[in-house]
């Protein structure tokens, strides 16, 4: 394998919300539907009925857990409409779940257009109540010019008000904005600083960002066993970029033994998430691999017998909010 054949990936990750994308409310005492009584899509449980009397009187706790619900049609019939009307009423009372679930709703142009100053309004109006997920949405908004100019400053200031709360998103985010040097001086110490407190939490993007600044020595010196375990680990939490960073270290004998046909896997791996990255690599490695690898390659994905694959866990579902930087 030619040096400089691959290189590493850095992902940033941006997992404000994942699927469901609402945040349901914690405070509120659901009546319980009787254990005789299935839950219906169609129609609506004894649960419900008392949740739209109290959404009814105003109760914004109530109309947002109603709106959560006619999102995805949890003992009630699928309706964007109900759940725009219902978690407008509680987002105009200024409770902050609301807001940030109104949000959603205008990015992602549910039951209707996008609107992304309408999103921007309302992820701001949560972040400024102190809501991390808003505040970590806004700085995406910010860094990806998302309806707004693009304001590296400002979306570091954000992530930042997020990442002192814990968000593990945020954390990594941060730490991206340091290792770059974007709306803040270039820190790798600090970078690996907040990636780390973003792997503790379990995040894969951050495992795979601890990787590469011990592949590429940032700050550290190099080690490419390390950044290889790392790397596994975020592959096997379904990370994408770890899974294609692995691939990278088995194509070049960087920090594991040099091994084609493992290398062509994780690949594979990545490839079918969607990495486009991964599909000209696996083309590139194909013109060096012998065709006794490729066929043992073919064979073990066709088995599903290989033993570094067979614990990994199914890729997430795909999150427009995540990039990656390199």
């Amino acid at each position: 394998m030619k040096a400089g054949f691959l290189s590493a990936s850095l992902a940033l990750a941006c997992l404000a919300l994942t699927a469901p994308a609402l945040q349901g409310a914690q405070d509120l005492q659901r009546p319980a539907a009787p254990a005789t009584a299935p839950q219906s899509n169609n129609s609506q449980s004894p649960g419900i009925e008392s949740l739209t009397r109290m959404a009814a009187a105003g109760n914004p706790v109530a109309q947002n857990n109603l709106g959560f619900d006619y999102t995805f049609g949890k003992g009630v019939p699928q309706s964007y409409q109900e759940a725009l009307k219902w978690l407008t009423a509680a987002a105009s009372t200024g409770f902050a779940p609301a807001e940030v679930n109104l949000a959603v709703f205008y990015e992602k142009g549910w039951g209707g257009e996008v609107d992304l100053d309408q999103a921007m309004r309302w992820y701001r109006a949560a972040a400024e109540q102190g809501n991390a997920v808003a505040q970590c949405k806004l700085g995406n908004f910010y860094h990806y010019a998302h309806g707004t100019p693009r304001d590296d400053a400002a979306a570091a200031g954000w992530y930042r008000k997020a990442a002192e709360q814990g968000n593990a998103a945020a954390e990594n985010n941060l730490g991206a904005m340091y290792h770059h040097g974007m709306g803040v001086t270039r820190d790798y110490a600090q970078a690996l600083d907040w990636y780390r407190k973003a792997a503790a939490q379990g995040l894969a993007e951050a495992e795979s960002n601890v990787g590469v600044i011990y592949e590429d020595g940032l700050g550290v010196e190099k080690d490419y066993p390390k950044a290889a375990a790392l790397y596994r680990d975020a592959a096997t939490h379904g990370a994408t970029r770890g899974e294609f960073n692995l691939a990278v270290l088995y194509s070049s004998g960087r920090g594991v033994p040099l091994d084609y046909v493992t290398a062509y896997l994780w690949f594979s791996r990545a490839a079918s998430a969607g990495e486009p990255m991964a599909t000209r690599s696996l083309k590139n490695l194909e013109t060096v691999m012998t065709p006794h690898q490729k066929e043992q390659a073919q064979a073990r994905l066709a088995d599903g017998q290989d033993a570094s694959l067979s614990e990994t866990l199914p890729h997430p579902p795909f999150d427009a909010d995540t990039i990656s930087q390199r």
